[in-house]
């Protein structure tokens, strides 16, 4: 399944920054984070990532150093491609 992230710094990342890059390339690596792009005022991230279920969307974030260190808040949405829904099922 596929999850969007939506992520909103709640206090200075900036501590915090070497390790997170360090995770989110083992969470890429791992496919886990198939894609990450940055708010252009960096006040948070949007991620897609792959994972079984929400619990394992949800216990990747929490390894993350920003979310271990209450830096930020994050908003997780389940989301499928438009043409794997079938006519009138939505």
């Amino acid at each position: 399944m596929k999850y969007l992230v939506v992520s909103t710094n709640t206090k200075d990342v900036s501590p915090f920054i070497a390790a997170e890059a360090q995770r989110i390339a083992e969470l890429r690596a791992a496919g886990t984070i198939t894609a990450i792009w940055l708010k252009s005022d960096f006040s948070g991230a949007v991620l897609i990532l792959e994972c079984a279920d929400e619990a394992e969307a949800t216990a990747a974030l929490n390894t993350l150093p920003i979310v271990i260190n209450d830096a930020t808040a994050f908003a997780l949405t389940e989301i499928v491609d438009p043409d794997s829904v079938h006519a009138g099922s939505a």
